[in-house]
């Protein structure tokens, strides 16, 4: 298969030896000064220049050593003797066994001092050339993907849940003890109601009301925490650290030319950064999108095979293995980032060793309906209010689930995302405070789309609430085998933000309407009130006054910081958009105990947006694109 074997070549191997074999001389020059300046390998900028063509490399390269070249691996079939590849093995790409035309061969793409080793090998048993094939490391990688994707996505969905069983929701629906607990505690509360409906309605509304009042008080803290911005030096090429980005696809066909257009647009050096794509298989029309688009020679794509649950986190995990950068960021579909926003993570992480993730804010766009901004307020109020003060208290922060960037190691060493926790990111800005990390803010923003219509808006909310009860129970659990407890604050943060916000969506509008049901008999009968009910006003009041206070001064902030004045009239509806989360919490709460797990997703591609920004020089062709 292949031919026979090429003559070697002599020279030096790799680097430019080769040059006017796959690039022309001022390339060569170019990439080498390139390199000097980052801190890479000529090699490395050749591979990432956008009109490079990378076959004739490792052509050459295959011609320097007197090796075959096979320019994909789609033909072939897996060794039988071979198992699934380690993490490390999928990362790096650079060797595996295959069977072409029933021939066992070895096929490797060989850099740095493993070329040379390579080279070495091949001087002194020339014969080594007969079994050995040259093959480009995309090919390589699609190769084990395509031959072990079963068995990767059974680790990608059981890693977590196996490795730390205490810190996956798949707990919840294998171990009933919490659900249960809730169920009796509905029991016990409608049985109660039954024998005493005025004095239960009472007693439900004080206690919910001292639950809720630890968030309120939070929440108004946080609006009046000042924020302060820390500028800090933009790191040299050479200092930054390679990088992934990570985005998750699933029915985003629309989406598919603008995103690609806004990561590379990102202003990174492109030997430096590794873009995953990551689409479910059996997605035809969005996987026809992305082969439609052309991508930059730093994109991959790569197939998640069908398998439950179908979740972006599960997408997220897959794909983790395949990444080469030192840090990760991971994005959504619809999103433009800031260009500048990787080297501002960067120099974060740099300066703060400590820092488990940084989180940029999220900022919608789009003002074409009233849910699009009443969702750009309450984004305002809580990436540049609430986070910031969190991060400065040094408290779990609940992520948003996207823009989020992470050391890898970070996240491997807290098992990355949960693939049965429908919001993932909240899960894991917990997870992260258990294992002794802290989480900042970064002075970034990233544009999305808001929703515009109730049908695009109530689906997201009912799964954010969902995964929001899978955090709070979750961080409840005992015993915590790997990983640390939270402290006393830390656990009064958690609870206060998640938990307390889940039973404010479910109960606080309707305990304003209890009280009022409850005292309607003493109000007419001229009665003076009892202790109970004396002390279930004054607590009502004082948490609606105050979180009304918290909530307005933290929109007003929001808005103020997101430099978008024109959503301070939508202020006035907040109480009408409550009533909606609230709908949305009770369905979010049904089907925690029905379908768990199941994803709703979110419609992209409906809004009116403003045009993508692109940075001078941006993604067209000439020096400024090979440049990055």
């Amino acid at each position: 298969p292949g031919g026979g074997v090429p003559p070697r070549r002599h020279g030096r191997i790799g680097g430019s030896a080769a040059g006017p074999a796959f690039a022309s001389p001022r390339a060569v020059a170019l990439a080498r000064e390139l390199a000097r300046l980052r801190g890479t390998s000529e090699t490395d900028e050749l591979l990432a220049c956008r009109h490079f063509r990378r076959t004739a490399y490792w052509q050459a390269l295959a011609g320097q050593l007197g090796v075959r070249f096979l320019p994909s691996l789609d033909h072939a079939e897996r060794d039988p003797d071979t198992r699934p590849p380690p993490s490390e093995a999928l990362r790096r790409a650079e060797c595996a066994a295959a069977l072409v035309a029933g021939e066992r061969i070895l096929a490797v793409a060989p850099s740095g001092p493993a070329l040379e080793a390579l080279a070495e090998r091949l001087r002194l048993a020339p014969a080594l050339a007969d079994r050995l094939r040259i093959v480009p490391p995309e090919a390589i990688r699609a190769f084990l993907l395509a031959r072990h994707g079963e068995a990767l996505v059974h680790y990608a969905v059981n890693r977590l849940a196996r490795a730390m069983p205490a810190h996956s929701a798949r707990m919840l629906a294998t171990s009933r003890n919490r659900r249960d607990w809730l169920f009796a505690l509905f029991a016990g509360t409608v049985a109660s109601f039954c024998a005493a409906p005025a004095e239960t309605i009472l007693v439900f509304a004080l206690l919910l009301s001292f639950v809720f009042s630890n968030a309120v008080v939070w929440k108004l803290a946080a609006s009046l925490w000042p924020r302060r911005r820390r500028r800090r030096p933009d790191p040299k090429d050479a200092e930054l650290p390679s990088y992934t980005v990570l985005v998750a696809l699933y029915r985003e066909a629309a989406v598919v030319p603008d995103l690609v257009r806004n990561l590379d647009a990102l202003l990174y050096p492109r030997s430096k950064l590794q873009v995953l794509l990551v689409v479910e298989a059996d997605d035809g029309e969005t996987r026809s999108a992305l082969e439609a688009v052309g991508l930059p020679a730093n994109f991959m794509v790569v197939p998640v095979p069908p398998a439950e649950p179908r979740t972006k986190p599960k997408a997220l995990v897959y794909a983790l293995p395949l990444a080469t950068g030192d840090q990760v960021v991971v994005y959504d579909a619809e999103d433009r980032p800031e260009p500048d926003q990787l080297r501002k993570a960067a120099a974060a992480f740099r300066a703060e060793p400590r820092l488990g993730c940084v989180q940029a804010a999220l900022v919608p766009e789009n003002r074409d309906s009233w849910f699009a901004r009443m969702f750009a307020l309450e984004y305002a109020a809580h990436f540049e209010v609430l986070l910031p003060a969190l991060a400065c208290w040094r408290v779990p922060i609940p992520l948003g689930g996207t823009s989020n960037h992470f050391p890898r190691r970070v996240l491997q060493k807290v098992g990355a995302w949960d693939p049965f926790n429908v919001t993932e990111d909240a899960d894991l800005g917990v997870r992260l405070a258990r294992f002794g990390y802290l989480t900042g803010v970064l002075d970034s923003r990233t544009y999305e789309e808001a929703p515009v219509r109730f049908a695009q808006w109530l689906p997201q909310r009912r799964r954010w609430i969902k995964g929001w009860i899978q955090t709070a129970l979750v961080a409840m659990a005992e015993g915590i085998p790997r990983g640390r407890r939270l402290s006393v604050r830390e656990a009064v943060a958690v609870h206060a933000i998640i938990t307390g916000g889940i039973l404010g969506l479910l109960f606080y509008p309707l305990s304003f309407l209890a009280l009022v049901v409850a005292l309607l008999p003493s109000l007419g009968s001229g009665r003076p009130w009892s202790g109970l009910e004396w002390a279930t006003v004054l607590v009502t009041l004082f948490n609606g006054t105050a979180f009304s206070v918290g909530s307005l001064l933290a929109a007003l902030r929001g808005a103020a910081a997101a430099r978008a004045p024109e959503l301070a009239p939508s202020i006035a509806t907040l109480p009408f958009y409550w009533v909606l989360q609230s709908l949305a919490a009770w369905q979010a709460l049904w089907q925690f105990f029905r379908t768990p797990f199941r994803w709703e997703k979110t419609e992209h591609g409906v809004s009116r947006r403003q045009a993508p920004v692109v940075p001078p020089g941006g993604s067209g062709g000439g020096r400024a694109a090979f440049l990055r």
